[in-house]
């Protein structure tokens, strides 16, 4: 289980990462781009995956 965690946790940083980084670089070159709205759209979810992770992986025991 402690697995599972750990992998959620990176795909959950690297998910917001990817929102953060394309969805801002989209809105300065284009700020009527429905791109950036949906990468900025997708950071809220990758920060509650790699809290919920975060926290599930605490909860089992840590390390």
């Amino acid at each position: 289980m402690k697995r599972a965690f750990k992998i959620m946790l990176v795909l959950g940083i690297i998910l917001t990462l990817v929102g953060v980084g394309v969805g801002f670089t989209a809105m300065f070159i284009d700020s009527e781009s429905s791109l950036a709205v949906y990468f900025i759209g997708i950071v809220p979810l990758g920060f509650l995956m790699t809290f919920a992770a975060l926290t599930g992986w605490i909860l089992a025991g840590g390390k």
